[in-house]
């Protein structure tokens, strides 16, 4: 069972300072992702292999080869060392993939040591590249270490913003305008050794510079468009910010990210492959444990019908965590209904476990479909890199989904036959249902003589119908669009 050998992630136009296609020198970077791979198991312990058909089996839901090209080299090392605490994979052959990966990379120490776990000889080269790195790096100190000096003293700091263009700053601070801009490649050489926290302050500080082109200092130059350095160094600071795990300013930067591609004038494939891009690393953010995630970045972005479109065209494999947003965020009731009919529509592109129980749930109303989904949901949540920890709330939530939907077409349910749904025993199925009648306030009453729940129906919103149909026609008309753009493709490459 080889692991998911990942290829070299493939930098969008314009490579952002320190992401994609990111690197480190040394064993510090590779312990840091570690920590934030929020795997189970200590460092050391010997991981049980599952056995091979039980290992096969799960293997197909794995997104490491589908993701891996939409994501930077340090997270990729996150995937691996995942990968190798699920037990699926063999640890020697996911160690092997590290290695092989980390040889991309200016990682040397690391790579020296799993080359060692390896039982194979270091080579020669990983020594003259360890020379190479470091020479680089303490060259580029010397050219910004007066800049780095007087970017510790917050008298200067401060001063920074009432510069009107980087002439005057550099006037001021008596130094170069190439020691500026050598400042942004020294920010990326320290991510690159792993400096991940120093990486981004720097970022923040060259973005607070006055832009090189607004040498006039009027208003107009000042708000010139972005350059691609600019957009740059928003990718850098997100790489930096998400693995330091500052996940409110990665919310921030993803949406500064959204509105300046979403401004930009270049090609529309370009902006195609950043948008995919930035959708797999918001995953990051959004299914981060013990992170409250903003509506904002839900709603305005990873689901708005924009997105959703980018990920029917580029990576319909998101629609895993598409489901699994609706599943797990109860705030995000009012988008299930469209949401699930997009994942419909796009069945032919992407299908799993998560989103046929959404399908079986609402679409064919087929409860006994949906109970052997949500088990087999169990098994895709406890070996995704992103889902896995999430599994108890998913549980939770799916029955939640699950008993709401018979609600609404039954008055009076028995508690056996709910419990056989919702995949639980007949006396728990009663407390649970008890604690959520009592939690959301249901217009409900369970009937113990009869062993069932009498469910009381309000009369239908005119008004909320009325809303909902003429949401729906919005989200035909998308589809349609996008379903248009397909065949016109499609005829060209034919031509």
């Amino acid at each position: 069972r080889p692991p998911p050998s990942p290829p070299p992630p493939r930098s969008p136009a314009g490579a952002p300072a320190g992401a994609p296609a990111a690197t480190a020198m040394g064993k510090k970077a590779a312990k840091k992702d570690d920590a934030q791979a929020d795997d189970a198991a200590e460092e050391g312990n010997e991981v049980q292999t599952l056995p091979e058909d039980v290992a096969q089996g799960l293997a197909q839901y794995d997104l490491t080869a589908k993701m891996s090209p939409f994501m930077d080299r340090h997270f990729l090392l996150c995937f691996l060392n995942f990968a190798r605490e699920s037990g699926i994979y063999k640890s020697m052959d996911v160690t092997r993939a590290e290695f092989s990966l980390i040889c991309q990379m200016n990682m040397v120490d690391y790579a020296m040591e799993k080359c060692t776990e390896l039982g194979e000889q270091v080579p020669d080269h990983l020594n003259d590249r360890k020379e190479k790195v470091l020479t680089e790096v303490h060259a580029s100190q010397g050219i910004v270490y007066p800049l780095l000096q007087m970017l510790e003293d917050e008298e200067m700091v401060r001063r920074i913003p009432g510069f009107k263009t980087l002439n005057q700053l550099c006037a001021d601070f008596k130094i170069d305008e190439s020691v500026v801009h050598e400042l942004l490649r020294y920010a990326k050489l320290q991510y690159e050794c792993g400096e991940y926290n120093l990486s981004g302050a720097l970022l923040k500080h060259y973005r607070s510079f006055p832009k090189a082109g607004a040498e006039d200092g009027t208003p107009q130059a000042a708000e010139a468009a972005p350059t691609s350095k600019d957009t740059s160094c928003i990718w850098g600071s997100l790489a930096s910010a998400l693995l330091t795990r500052e996940f409110d300013e990665a919310t921030r930067l993803i949406l500064e990210l959204d509105e300046r591609l979403t401004a930009s004038t270049a090609p529309k494939k370009e902006i195609l492959v950043h948008r995919t891009w930035l959708l797999h690393w918001s995953l990051f953010v959004i299914f981060s444990a013990g992170h409250k995630v903003e509506v904002k970045l839900l709603v305005e972005y990873f689901l708005n019908e924009k997105s959703l479109s980018i990920i029917s065209l580029a990576c319909p494999h998101l629609f895993r965590y598409v489901g699994a947003c609706l599943i797990l965020q109860k705030r995000l009731k009012h988008l299930v209904k469209d949401t699930v009919w997009i994942i419909h529509h796009e069945t032919a592109s992407y299908s799993d476990p998560v989103t046929r129980f959404l399908l079986a749930l609402y679409t064919e109303m087929d409860y006994d479909d949906a109970q052997q989904e949500l088990q087999r949901c169990e098994q895709v949540c406890r070996y995704d890199y992103f889902l896995a920890q999430h599994w108890p709330d998913f549980q939770e939530n799916a029955r939640l989904h699950v008993f709401e939907s018979y609600c609404r077409i039954h008055q009076c349910i028995n508690i056996q036959m709910i419990a056989t749904k919702l995949n639980m025993k007949a006396e728990e199925a009663e407390l649970w249902i008890v604690k959520l009648i009592q939690n959301a306030k249901l217009d409900a009453r369970i009937d113990s003589e009869k062993s069932r729940v009498v469910m009381t129906k309000a009369p239908p919103n005119v008004y909320q119908q009325v809303i909902e149909k003429t949401k729906n026609l919005a989200f035909r008309s998308t589809m349609l669009v996008s379903n248009l753009e397909k065949d016109a493709k499609a005829k060209e490459g034919r031509l």
